[in-house]
């Protein structure tokens, strides 16, 4: 199992970051014809805490027909 810290994996997505904006980097992809697929999922990690926060079970739902 690999244990890594929560500063190491915001370190190496930092040093990602810097690669991807270094020009070298994007001329060496382009040349390659390398195709990016990478999607910042911050935000869906953020909503789905925010999902985690609330405990639905306590609330009771009445539907009058």
């Amino acid at each position: 199992m690999i244990n890594t810290t929560i500063e190491r994996l915001e370190q190496i997505e930092q040093e990602r970051e810097q690669t991807m904006m270094d020009k070298q980097f994007q001329q060496w992809m382009k040349k390659l014809n390398v195709s990016r697929l990478y999607t910042d999922k911050t935000g869906i990690i953020k909503a789905n805490e925010l999902m985690d926060q609330y405990d639905l079970s306590k609330y009771k739902y009445v539907v009058n027909l």
